[in-house]
């Protein structure tokens, strides 16, 4: 291990430290200690729980292609992808942790699943998918672990459970976007594009994901410029199937015209600086990758760093224009076809300021943004101690 990689481990444990004593005040405090409120009770955690579970599914849907289809010079980015997917998926589990705040609440789902739900089924498809990725890096790795004897079974292995990564890699974003997509009072939810988008999005990030990993990992050679090149088509075209999708569900609300979907489109252009990040960040990002900067690895890691904040950014935006339209309405005497929000209790006391309220600027805490840090370094410490430590690096 070199002393660049060891800093950067003693760092991330650090700041993993940080995240871990911010959530032990966040437990003796509460919920309170975040800017979520009745009004807006998913932020920054449930934002990045979709996030991860992006970079996750990208991850084991580079490695197990390799093997289905017989893209040969991916080969060398197999274990990396299913080590990135292991660390990320890891990670979307432990965001969920403060956000439901007492953490033994964990054992009532396990519990008492109501499979009528779909957060049921994603906590099985993600412990599912967290078990069969280690499962899956142990089987490419069976060769340097045990022999060049063992290559012929891993490779066997490989194929035959490539089809059922590949499925349970689609199942965790599909079932993701489900618990957002049946919440039927939300109108900025309530689409049959959000599965297929969210997918989408976990192609092209998850693929990022790789590709930065690898181009840390093997440098930039000739003999896996090939390889680059594949993966960044794939993220190109992966973006466009999801601004397709995107924008496609936007104008199909905008041409309708109903009072309630021209409500969450004025929400949104209260974030409009957001939007046109989400957008452009990752587009400056694609040019990049497709120019002479993929010929650097600062250039691979800066543009592939862009796009991930401009994923990010398009995760949060999930939020405000549902949480912001609210679903129960009252309508006002005089009026002909007006509805108006109907007040609810915000859940918090601040004297001068009213506890009812039908919009929330949503604004996280100092509190929100340190628990999120930990578990990104906890993902960057999972895949940078897993290079070390584990034969994930095929020799030249």
């Amino acid at each position: 291990m070199n002393k660049r990689r060891k800093y950067s481990l003693i760092i991330a444990f650090a700041i993993m430290l940080a995240g871990l004593f911010t959530y032990g005040y966040q437990l003796r405090e509460g919920l309170i200690v975040t800017d979520m409120s009745n009004l807006f009770p998913w932020g920054l955690y449930v934002s990045a729980l979709a996030f991860f579970v992006g970079n996750a599914a990208g991850g084991l849907v580079l490695s197990a292609s390799v093997y289905m289809f017989g893209i040969t010079k991916l080969k060398p980015f197999a274990k990396i992808g299913a080590l990135t997917a292991f660390a990320n998926v890891t990670a979307a589990m432990l965001i969920v942790i403060p956000d439901i705040g007492q953490p033994l609440r964990l054992w009532h789902i396990l519990r008492y699943p109501q499979f009528s739900s779909p957060l049921a089924w994603d906590v099985f498809v993600l412990s599912a998918y967290a078990v069969l990725t280690i499962v899956y890096l142990y089987i490419l790795m069976l060769p340097d672990l045990k022999g060049p004897g063992m290559k012929e079974l891993s490779e066997k292995l490989a194929k035959r459970i490539a089809p059922i990564a590949l499925v349970f890699a689609i199942g965790i974003h599909v079932v993701t976007a489900w618990i957002f997509s049946t919440q039927m009072g939300r109108e900025w939810w309530f689409t049959a594009a959000l599965a297929p988008d969210f997918l989408a999005v976990a192609v092209f990030v998850g693929t990022t994901v790789v590709l930065m990993a690898s181009v840390l990992l093997y440098g930039i050679k000739d003999q896996y410029k090939e390889g680059y090149s594949i993966l960044v088509k794939i993220i190109t075209a992966m973006f466009f199937v999801h601004l397709f999708l995107m924008y496609n569900d936007f104008f199909i609300k905008a041409w309708y015209g109903a009072e309630s979907a021209t409500h969450v489109f004025n929400i949104l252009m209260d974030s409009i600086l957001i939007h046109i990040f989400e957008v452009l960040a990752p587009l400056l990002a694609i040019i990049l990758l497709n120019s002479k900067v993929r010929n650097s690895v600062s250039g691979v890691v800066v543009s592939g760093v862009i796009l991930m904040a401009g994923v990010f950014a398009h995760r949060f935006l999930i939020m405000p224009p549902a949480f912001n339209a609210i679903p129960l309405t009252i309508k006002p005497l005089g009026f002909i076809d007006t509805y108006w929000s109907y007040p609810i209790a915000t859940g918090r006391y601040v004297e001068g300021v009213s506890t009812i309220a039908d919009y929330w600027n949503y604004s996280p805490t100092w509190v929100e943004f340190t628990l999120l840090s930990g578990v990104i370094a906890y993902m960057y410490f999972v895949v940078a101690l897993g290079v070390s430590i584990l034969p994930v690096k095929k020799e030249d």
